[in-house]
């Protein structure tokens, strides 16, 4: 009976947040220049993938650990909280952009798929509670004891943008409202 629960908690969730976003994406019809720049949001999500092995490599503290004294090692350490607070904040709120961009664009398809809109809200909702612990997780033990967390949000980030690239591909364009000028 528990799991009836929290399946039928979790479901009235995704439905509430459906709702939102589709009201918040009523209020205008997607252009053509939307649409086109919704490559340059996902491209500056996926941009800093790289990156972020980086920012959370235990071996720069290590090094830093060795050969520094403290004062230097709790600078660094917080340099790569903010950093990796930054990053935090950049991809979720490109990935915020991406998921109403789809709500917009979900207007535009030739055929609506409800298993495809489930996925993918269900990959956005995993992705955002990633981010909140993620960010509980800095604050209490910094960058370099949630390792495994970043892995797990970077992982929903990019079956969110592949989720959405599967969207974005489906769309017809001649469904799209024309280019709105700055005068018009």
């Amino acid at each position: 009976m528990t799991y009836f629960a929290w399946f039928l908690g979790l479901t009235v969730v995704l439905l509430v947040l459906l709702a939102y976003w589709a009201w918040r994406s009523r209020e205008r019809a997607l252009t053509i220049d939307e649409f086109s720049g919704a490559k340059e949001v996902l491209e500056s999500v996926l941009l800093w993938f790289p990156a972020v092995q980086r920012i959370f490599d235990p071996n720069d503290l290590e090094f830093v650990a060795r050969q520094s004294p403290p004062e230097t090692q709790r600078l660094f350490q917080q340099e790569r909280k903010a950093l990796a607070i930054s990053w935090l904040w950049h991809t979720r709120k490109q990935v915020a952009r991406l998921m109403d961009l789809h709500l917009k664009l979900a207007s535009c398809t030739c055929e609506p798929r409800p298993t495809f809109e489930f996925r993918l809200a269900l990959n956005y909702l995993l992705f955002i509670s990633a981010c909140h612990l993620l960010l509980i997780l800095f604050w209490l033990r910094g960058p370099f004891r949630a390792r495994k967390i970043v892995g797990y949000t970077v992982g929903a980030a990019e079956r969110f943008c592949i989720v959405f690239v599967r969207r974005h591909e489906i769309i017809d364009p001649a469904r799209l409202s024309p280019v709105r000028t700055k005068f018009g």
